[in-house]
């Protein structure tokens, strides 16, 4: 039979479990300082500036030396962080943004927000900022602490700004459409479509474009975007003034203000579409006359000979009506083949009319000059 351990016994393997975590605990201590210690370095090297900020005591637990050399400012030789020397630092035209963005992100429900803001540093330079930030709540769901990161876009700012400025003379229509919606547009698209920069910006790209052409502009957009079309499309626009405009465009994926964006290139072909439509129309005007000459050519003879002929079977008497009839029938037709002969060699313009099954013909009342057609009324 086993004994019952005697108090002293137990006294003993109490304090040896004591020492036990006691061991334990120093090195789950050990552990978390070390990864504390490891996450403040990697922190630190980070180029976007980090910080928490804790909305009761108004404080920033934790914060890394970017965030520091950027919002700090310095007390009796000492840099001093918090949330007036944050304010001293951000433009004062924009204290009112960053406020809103703040508000914003504190409604119920809402677990980050993000704002963008001029920087004032102490050499009187000013540098852009974008703050992102995600929104810590207590159980209740009220926020407690901030969490965020600060990344300078300067030089993102300046590089669109020389973008746009490189695009603002072009003699090409440039836009730039981003979520769907005009971003900005240069001076030549505004002339080509006659609406100004406050009634584009914001608006669908898709309103200009004519409805039988918005499909197969959507299609050729997407594929050009996606690397699968390597050559410009075609379509028609309305102007601000409701008249037609024959558009050549190419478009390209883009990152602008931070996010996937289009750059279209925008080009009025009206002019030469309208040369093409008048080149088409002389080589037409040429076949036409051409074959009308050799209408001309060929009937002109075989005319002559029946106008001959039908004169000798001119009626010698009043009394054989039937021949009379029949004698006129023929010299009214005879006449109206030479009008058409006529009129066949007097061709100035292409012209067609609908034809059975929807086809067309050539309209030779319309395509010949208005001597023969006033002629041909007299006939």
């Amino acid at each position: 039979m086993s004994t019952q351990p005697t108090y002293k016994e137990l006294e003993a393997r109490v304090k040896a479990l004591e020492r036990e975590l006691a061991v334990s605990k120093k090195q789950d201590n050990t552990i978390i300082r070390m990864l504390s210690e490891d996450f403040k370095q990697l922190a630190d090297r980070s180029q976007d500036a980090i910080y928490q900020y804790d909305i009761e005591s108004q404080t920033f637990p934790f914060f890394n030396k970017q965030f520091l050399s950027l919002f700090a400012i310095e007390k009796d030789g000492v840099q001093v962080l918090s949330p007036k020397s944050v304010i001293l630092h951000i433009h004062p035209g924009d204290h009112d943004k960053v406020r809103a963005a703040r508000a914003l992100s504190f409604q119920p429900k809402n677990e980050r927000g993000e704002v963008e803001f001029r920087l004032l540093k102490d050499d009187g330079t000013i540098r852009v900022l974008h703050d992102r930030w995600i929104v810590i709540r207590d159980d209740n769901g009220q926020p407690v602490a901030v969490e965020g990161f600060i990344r300078d876009n300067t030089w993102r700012q300046q590089a669109e700004k020389e973008f746009e400025r490189s695009i603002h003379n072009s003699l090409i229509g440039c836009y730039i459409v981003q979520d769907g919606k005009f971003k900005y547009v240069n001076p030549e698209f505004i002339r080509i479509t006659g609406y100004n920069k406050s009634e584009l910006i914001g608006t669908h790209p898709f309103s200009l474009v004519q409805q039988k052409y918005r499909d197969q502009v959507r299609e050729n957009c997407i594929k050009m975007l996606q690397g699968k079309r390597l050559f410009p499309y075609e379509f028609c626009i309305n102007d601000k003034h409701g008249t037609t405009k024959w558009i050549l465009e190419t478009a390209t994926s883009i990152q602008y203000k931070g996010k996937r964006a289009a750059l279209c290139y925008f080009m009025d072909i009206s002019k030469s579409k309208q040369v093409e439509k008048e080149r088409r129309a002389k080589e037409k005007l040429l076949y036409v006359l051409e074959l009308a000459g050799a209408v001309g050519h060929e009937l002109n003879n075989p005319l002559q000979v029946a106008l001959t002929c039908a004169e000798k079977l001119r009626p010698v008497s009043d009394d054989e009506q039937r021949q009379i009839k029949l004698y006129r029938l023929l010299i009214n037709n005879i006449e109206k083949m030479k009008n058409i002969i006529l009129k066949f060699q007097n061709i100035t313009q292409y012209a067609t009319k609908d034809y059975v099954d929807g086809k067309k013909i050539i309209d030779i009342d319309a395509a010949s000059s208005d001597v023969v057609r006033k002629e041909s009324k007299i006939l």
